[in-house]
């Protein structure tokens, strides 16, 4: 620690002198060596710039995959009119531009509206005695946080509705409204959960009919400006469920493409790739410039690869769903080819982190989820990916140009299992398997997927999954 009386005394004057002669020389001659030999200085290191766009389209389309979550109401049979006015209330709260955009500044996820407003939805519910609703989440800690806030504002807003918030695993969520409606004592209860975790509820018929609800349809609770692909969505939602809307887009997240732009031009690429055919002879580029694959594919397995691989399937024209169709194994033919110059990190990358990106580790990070990560915490300078090239200005273009969700069997789970083994045995373990064997590789797990939903639904959904009937809900 500094001794107190240091700052007391004083320096003799010819030694501070001294001391500025000293110095001033050493600035002088400092001067001079940098004129005469400004060659033998290192340069300083470019800066790293670091962007963001909707990615490549593929041969068919340019359509996105929506992640995120929905939001549903349990089967109202059985609960009066009011209180379902009261749900209605909440979930058109819920979807509001406040809530939506204090949402995306909070936790990354992109609002269905364009238009942020101040317009709060109206208090549908005019009875005097208060309608307690239980209110189901399945989200990470932290997006809960901001999540129970708004419910606690909704609270003290709307006082004739007392919601009570509990976030739970998905499974969970299901088993609790299974019980609920099958002890016949349905009480008011909404869910917000994944849009691949409600298949259950939906194909069981535990949710409500939100296209007619007793109060309001699906486009009434929704709010003004909502992104018109989403509008598209909900109201096409209801040929897939004969007529019902059993659940509306709440928050949005949609993978997007991240790119080191310093990189690309130092390889001579002066544009990102538009279309899959430029992104493979980009590869190429790449890896003859840096001698290595610098295209990283979250590739380890698991369900987040089966992911990835949907869009790309859809993006070529397929249904991924059966595996096996002429434009599936299309796909498979290029992510095979692609995968030639993949990063090394692709065995390990998790949607969560782009930090190899920032490293120089890769130069592209094909197809990765925004929403719900903080970049500064993962080496993204975001300075650099603000304004119009924001993260949410590009993912409002990217649903633009067209969306797509998985269609939420309850099967969806043994489906990713399988595209996670074929993709292991093709790809993950050093292509041990020759080119020829793709289109038999994925004819094989087409079977398989045939075979189980003969044990475990029944023949008529076996053979409905071998017309193309479960497939990609696209608008």
């Amino acid at each position: 620690m500094k001794n107190p009386e240091e700052g007391l005394k004083k320096p003799k004057k010819n030694l501070l002198v001294k001391v500025i002669a000293i110095a001033i020389a050493v600035v002088v001659i400092g001067v001079v060596i940098y004129e005469m030999l400004p060659y033998v200085l290192p340069k300083p290191a470019p800066v790293q710039t670091l962007e963001v766009y909707p990615g490549p389209s593929g041969p068919a389309n340019s359509d996105h995959l929506l992640g995120g979550c929905v939001i549903g109401e349990a089967n109202t049979t059985g609960l009066s009119g009011s209180k379902v006015a009261a749900m209605d209330t909440f979930i058109s709260y819920m979807l509001s531009p406040p809530v939506q955009f204090a949402c995306e500044k909070a936790t990354g996820f992109i609002p269905i509206s364009s238009h942020n407003t101040s317009v709060m939805p109206a208090d549908l519910y005019k009875g005097s005695t208060t309608v307690d609703i239980t209110y189901f989440t399945s989200i990470s800690p932290s997006d809960y946080t901001f999540t129970k806030s708004m419910v606690n504002a909704f609270n003290s807003h709307y006082t004739n509705i007392k919601v009570t918030s509990k976030d739970e695993v998905a499974t969970s969520i299901i088993t609790g409204v299974e019980s609920d409606i099958g002890a016949k004592t349905t009480t008011p209860i909404v869910v917000s959960i994944d849009n691949l975790d409600i298949g259950v509820l939906a194909y069981h018929h535990f949710l409500a009919n939100m296209n007619y609800n007793g109060t309001l349809n699906a486009q009434s609770v929704m709010p003004a400006h909502v992104i018109p692909s989403i509008v598209k969505l909900t109201n096409y939602t209801s040929t897939v469920f004969a007529g019902s809307i059993p659940f509306i887009t709440q928050i949005i997240n949609t993978p997007l493409v991240w790119i080191d732009q310093t990189a690309l031009k130092a390889a001579g690429i002066s544009k990102e790739p538009q279309n899959y055919t430029a992104l493979l002879s980009d590869a190429k580029t790449l890896f003859n410039k840096y001698h290595r694959g610098m295209i990283n594919f979250q590739g380890h397995g698991g369900a987040s690869t089966a992911t990835e691989l949907y869009q790309l399937f859809v993006q070529f024209g397929g249904n991924p769903v059966m595996f096996n169709s002429t434009h599936d194994v299309s796909a498979m033919y290029y992510v095979y080819n692609l995968s030639k110059y993949f990063s090394p990190e692709y065995k390990t990358s998790y949607w969560a982190s782009y930090k190899g990106l920032a490293a120089n580790k890769y130069t592209m990070m094909d197809y990765q989820w925004p929403g719900s990560v903080d970049l500064k915490t993962v080496g993204m300078n975001t300075t650099q990916i603000s304004g119009s090239n924001s993260v949410l200005n590009v993912s409002i273009k990217a649903l633009s140009e067209g969306v797509f969700i998985r269609d939420p069997v309850p099967w969806i789970g043994h489906w990713q299992t399988l595209m996670d083994n074929v993709w292991t045995s093709l790809i993950l373990d050093g292509h041990s398997q020759n080119y020829t064997t793709i289109s038999s590789a994925l004819n094989s797990v087409n079977s398989q997927m045939f075979n189980y939903l003969v044990a475990n639904y029944n023949l008529t959904v076996a053979h409905d999954y071998e017309k193309g009937m479960y497939k990609p809900i696209i608008v």
